[in-house]
């Protein structure tokens, strides 16, 4: 049996609480204000932080899945995906009928499952299905040759390809860009990467990486606030998930991640973590259903936008929990099910 690396875990339960961290920005209309003071500024530097959600799950992704080959068993388990985006999806809709009182009838919300709109943050799986269908593909191209120069070949042409535009192209189209929409394959492979040669990440002195971190974050956070300082923050090429800032920060967390110390490996202490960090996809999609409900009342309650920026910490854990209680249910009831059937 393969040893469990529970920083794997704590990766993905990060991700998540980051996902719903991103999306208080969204939907409390810090986009819309412009960035002055010390409470925008503190949430650019924050959204620094939590838009590396789908990079790291990309990378997470990686790591797990980077000996994965083609079999009729690996392509039924995407089944499992699309079941839960389904169910998930339907009682989105359910929620946001009689609580909110959509008008959407039942037949529209299905159709619009076909295009990963009933449910808002469902692009995710969108992106995921084709990714999980290329894996194999992806697992082919790096184990044929195992020599570490032709991995760095394959995460150079990946950074060239997909990230390094956003940094040349601030000053003009320097580089060609046509690739950067394909991101998840650089993060992917990263993450592949990541896991070929744990042995040598762990090697890595903890106060040397420590320190760069913090020095190159401090950096990349620096631009960002400079960028959008005085004026109302601006989606670019550059702090986009192709962009070189989210991919810079989320190589560094997740390099942090791997160091962290797991010295025990009693699957109690850590339950909770595991439970969670099997949930996220759940999680992710539930959160359009407790954000939806959450931030209806809240603006409300709070109409000035710099007024629900001090808010933050306390609608995201609610968000994050409530969301978290309906996948625990739901992942419940479809064990019960999948057990029932096979016995």
């Amino acid at each position: 049996m393969r040893k469990r690396l529970y920083q794997i875990d704590v990766i993905k339960v990060f991700a998540i609480f980051s996902v719903v961290s991103v999306h208080f920005l969204l939907n409390s209309g810090f986009y819309d204000i412009s960035v002055t003071g010390w409470m925008p500024t503190i949430d650019v530097i924050l959204r620094t932080i939590f838009i590396t959600a789908v990079p790291l799950f990309i990378m997470a992704t990686g790591f797990l899945m980077g000996d994965k080959v083609l079999s009729s068993s690996y392509i039924v388990k995407i089944w499992r995906t699309l079941l839960l985006y389904v169910i998930v999806s339907i009682i989105d809709w359910i929620g946001h009928t009689l609580i909110l009182g959509s008008k959407i009838s039942f037949s529209d919300a299905l159709y619009d499952m076909l295009d990963f709109s009933t449910d808002s943050y469902a692009w995710y799986v969108e992106m995921y299905i084709g990714l999980y269908l290329l894996i194999p593909v992806l697992n082919a191209a790096w184990h044929y040759q195992s020599n570490e120069q032709y991995h760095l070949y394959i995460l150079i042409i990946s950074v060239i390809l997909f990230f390094l535009p956003s940094l040349f192209n601030v000053f003009g189209k320097i580089m060609p860009d046509w690739w950067t929409a394909a991101y998840p394959i650089g993060y992917y492979y990263f993450g592949v990467y990541f896991k070929t040669y744990f042995s040598k990440i762990q090697k890595i002195p903890l106060k040397q990486l420590l320190f760069w971190s913090v020095t190159i974050f401090s950096v990349i956070s620096l631009i960002a606030v400079n960028n959008n300082y005085g004026k109302i923050f601006k989606w670019t090429s550059e702090n986009d998930y192709m962009g070189y800032q989210p991919f810079i920060v989320a190589i560094i967390l997740f390099l942090l991640f791997l160091r962290l110390p797991f010295k025990r490996e009693k699957q109690r202490k850590y339950k909770i973590l595991t439970k969670i960090s099997g949930m996220t996809l759940t999680i992710y999609l539930f959160s359009d259903l407790t954000d939806s409900i959450i931030y209806h009342d809240f603006k409300l309650m709070v109409p000035s936008t710099n007024n629900r920026l001090v808010w933050g910490p306390l609608i995201v854990i609610c968000s994050f929990i409530s969301a978290t209680i309906l996948s625990f249910i739901v992942e419940k009831i479809l064990s019960k099910l999948s057990n029932t059937r096979k016995a």
